[in-house]
């Protein structure tokens, strides 16, 4: 393992900044002159459904419903509507494209030259920074190739992992899966999960929870989930939300993240519409890219934990997404939520809120819902910062202060497992005892798979074992 290199990336002396790169066209197709951001406080759903009609472009991810506020672009020929509804609402961006101005100038100053995380970095560039990662981790780090967008782009991740054998000659570790950018403006998700998979690897020398992370677990990392949207993103469509389907000659999109089987279909938390910001799609897995997102998954022999990054809003969030009913092992779930949030005050003095659809709205087909629902991993959405100054337009002074958000609550959550309490209440005790002992005399099942070889056996029970005796999670 080479860290003099690794000190280099984050350092910054290699730099893949996107001066001079003519491709890197921002805002050029589609101008945002005259729009605005406001945040209304809506009395009753029918505040909530004008806004709808007059922007369709939620930004907020904060509290839904007429008990919430929420962030709407709007044009400043629209305000007048909102006053004579009398909707209660404050401005909090001014001037949208001045925002997206001083991104592009920020982006194309010749006379910088920086770093990897001191800019946003298009697909190119971070396609490069994964081989930069298998360059100076080898053993560690293996690229990895999903599939395809739509548009045929290579949906693309890497494997890491330190060459500390799985237990029992597993073929792999359990694994925890990262992946951002379902929707294709958010950014800042992109490099705060590079953040972490750099951290992680970086620190494994002097950072003991790092080491015990990389010896016990396979992380993927797939750091573009929308790469055709990003394109967008990156080409003259800086809003751009969704993917790049085309509907009835036009390119439409589908939200990615309204697109995954557990709870689709539900008009509650998306929408059939095809020109909707939340369009869910012609059916579950519909789109190519949460098709391969979905077969990765599955294709893992045990996997114990997700996240999937979002902007913005500052939130950890917990399934189910679709529904207000609670999931099972809540109490769990509150645990680590809990811990992450805290985590992240404590590093970086930022607040987080953890909960679920009751600080955030109804979702429905959502991914961080399908792998618990499918899987029984650990599953949270992280929105990211900030909390409406700047929204998705986040400056790139941020990267490394957000990326230090997600190492926080990332490493916090994976270290907060508690992969023995297998009814997710907080004790290993007889409850789980018996839950094990079924797994374990049924054996071809991973359903008490500990070691990540996908089935239950003799191995999984002396660390069962262990975790009894100790009765408590962390």
């Amino acid at each position: 393992m080479r860290k003099s290199v690794s000190v280099i990336l984050l350092a910054g002396a290699i730099s893949f900044g996107a001066a001079g790169q003519e491709t890197h066209s921002v805002g050029t197709a589609e101008k945002f002159d005259n729009q605005k951001v406001v945040r209304i406080s809506p009395r009753s759903i029918a505040d909530v459904n004008l806004l709808e009609q007059i922007s369709g472009d939620r930004w907020t991810c904060g509290a839904g419903g007429p008990n919430g506020e929420a962030d709407y672009r709007v044009r400043i020929s629209d305000l007048p509507l909102l006053n004579q509804a009398g909707v209660p609402y404050r401005v909090i961006i001014d001037d949208v494209q001045s925002l997206i101005d001083g991104e592009q100038a920020e982006l194309f100053n010749p006379f910088q030259d920086r770093g990897f995380f001191d800019a946003y970095q298009d697909y190119a560039a971070v396609s490069a920074y994964v081989d930069n990662l298998v360059a100076t981790y080898p053993g560690w780090v293996t690229r990895i190739s999903l599939g395809n967008s739509i548009q045929g782009r290579p949906i693309f991740g890497f494997r890491a992992t330190s060459p500390v054998p799985p237990i029992g000659g597993s073929p792999r570790k359990p694994v925890v899966f990262f992946n951002s950018l379902q929707h294709a403006r958010e950014w800042i998700g992109v490099m705060s999960n590079l953040y972490v998979a750099t951290q992680l690897l970086s620190t494994y020398s002097t950072n003991a929870a790092a080491r015990e992370m990389l010896d016990t677990y396979e992380f993927v990392f797939v750091p573009i989930s929308n790469p055709d949207g990003y394109n967008l993103t990156w080409t003259g469509q800086r809003l751009w939300r969704k993917n790049a389907r085309v509907i009835s000659g036009t390119v439409r999109g589908v939200d990615l993240n309204r697109n995954w089987s557990v709870g689709w279909g539900l008009s509650s938390g998306s929408s059939g519409s095809s020109t909707s910001e939340t369009y869910r799609g012609s059916a579950p897995f519909s789109e190519p890219e949460t098709q391969v997102l979905r077969d990765y998954a599955i294709s893992v022999p045990k996997l114990v934990a997700s996240i999937d990054f979002h902007s913005y809003s500052q939130l950890v969030l917990r399934p189910w997404t679709y529904q207000y009913t609670l999931p099972p092992g809540k109490v769990a779930f509150d645990r680590i939520g809990s811990a992450m949030v805290n985590a992240i005050a404590s590093s970086t003095g930022t607040q987080y809120t953890y909960g679920g659809p009751d600080i955030l709205y109804l979702a429905s087909g959502t991914a961080p819902d399908w792998f618990f629902g499918t899987t029984g991993s650990v599953a949270l959405t992280i929105e990211l910062r900030d909390t409406g100054q700047y929204g998705f337009v986040l400056p790139a002074s941020y990267i490394v202060p957000t990326g230090q958000d997600a190492w926080a609550a990332a490493t916090t959550m994976i270290t907060s497992l508690c992969r023995a309490d297998l009814n997710r209440d907080n004790f290993v005790d007889d409850s789980d005892f018996v839950l094990f002992a079924a797994a374990y005399d049924a054996f071809l099942t991973n359903a008490a798979d500990f070691t990540g070889d996908a089935i239950t056996d003799d191995y999984d029970f002396v660390i069962f074992a262990d975790a009894y005796d100790h009765f408590t999670c962390p």
